[in-house]
């Protein structure tokens, strides 16, 4: 079996895993009195858990939560700001000056990684840091890298209590891996990879499941070293809808992937529904994929779930392996010379 099924197959031990090793953090919790707004930075795998904790708490938190990608923090970034410094490796540039950055401006920092520079940094400096297991691809670790936020949220007083929507969460997962393992007959995960394989891949999906949109555009990246895109219902309503008109022989290259969620909106459901019917004829195929679970933290995982599952499918039959990633090797190792 190739290492990343296994990864897939440990996915929901994980997830339980991530939140036992928060629980048992001892955590000063007067530490991070009067937080205004939370600031997750992170790159890659370690920067799409923010993608979903934005998109799971947007409508539940009082407080902002915004994903930083990048060297330097927002202007606003000040001493009641939260700001979760995440590197899975622990030595990702990007986030290692993004904490100095923070550090400089007085903001409580609370790390996560599984060692490297970052744990160096945050032990020299006092800070929170939540170490995780390493020794995987960045991202395979997204239970080990999100679920500690949510916990560490949940702790400080933050948001409400997760831990009803958390085990429906990852029974959610174990009940899905059965389905998209290899072992498994009926398996959507692998029946998609198959359709899609040899084509440009286009996901569309309704905004507040943005964060699922990226992981799926960036798994096929990264583990089927796939060209794939995405866009946002409705805003692609509003502009991208009038690349199909010509309906040419490129636009038949793509394939197009509706992301859908079962509590999703109406309207919403209609703009699928209607810009579905407008250019399926001028594309080479259209797939609807619907979030399974009561909670939205369980309907989000539930989409990440399949695109792991789906790209690494998407992989083995192209005769690729998911695991190495040779061209981010050769940025990083060029960009150290410099």
């Amino acid at each position: 079996m190739n290492e990343m099924l296994k990864y897939l197959e440990d996915f929901p031990v994980q997830c339980e895993q991530a939140v036992q090793i928060t629980k048992k953090y001892p955590i000063d919790v007067k530490r991070y009195d009067s937080i205004h707004q939370v600031v997750v930075c992170g790159m890659g795998g370690s920067a799409a858990g923010g993608d979903l904790l934005k998109s799971y708490l947007q409508r539940e938190a009082n407080i902002p939560i915004e994903v930083n990608r990048g060297y330097l923090l927002p202007q606003y970034v000040g001493e009641n700001t939260l700001v979760f410094a995440i590197s899975y490796s622990g030595n990702t540039e990007e986030t290692l000056s993004a904490y100095q950055d923070a550090l400089s401006r007085s903001a409580k920092i609370i790390a996560i990684t599984s060692g490297g520079k970052l744990k160096e940094l945050c032990q020299k400096d006092g800070i929170d840091v939540i170490e995780i297991i390493g020794g995987m691809p960045p991202r395979a670790t997204f239970g080990y890298l999100f679920f500690p936020m949510v916990t560490l949220l949940e702790r400080l007083g933050l948001i409400g209590s997760k831990e009803e929507e958390i085990r429906e969460t990852i029974q959610n997962l174990q009940l899905l891996c059965k389905q998209y393992n290899p072992r498994s007959k009926a398996n959507l995960a692998k029946e998609l990879s198959e359709r899609i394989k040899g084509h440009f891949l286009l996901i569309y999906a309704p905004e507040h499941l943005a964060a699922c949109a990226v992981r799926w555009k960036n798994q096929f990246n990264e583990n089927s070293k796939s060209v794939a895109f995405f866009s946002l219902l409705p805003e692609m309503n509003h502009n991208e809808i009038e690349v199909w008109a010509s309906g040419s022989e490129f636009t038949k290259k793509f394939y197009l992937i509706f992301l859908r969620d079962s509590a999703e909106n109406e309207r919403i459901k209609q703009r699928i529904i209607i810009t579905e019917s407008i250019i399926k004829d001028k594309v080479a195929g259209v797939q609807h994929v619907t979030s399974s679970g009561k909670s939205l933290l369980s309907r989000l995982h539930s989409l990440v779930y399949l695109s792991d599952w789906v790209s690494t499918y998407l992989a083995l039959i192209s005769s690729v392996d998911p695991i190495p990633t040779p061209m981010i090797n050769l940025l990083k190792k060029r960009l150290s010379q410099l």
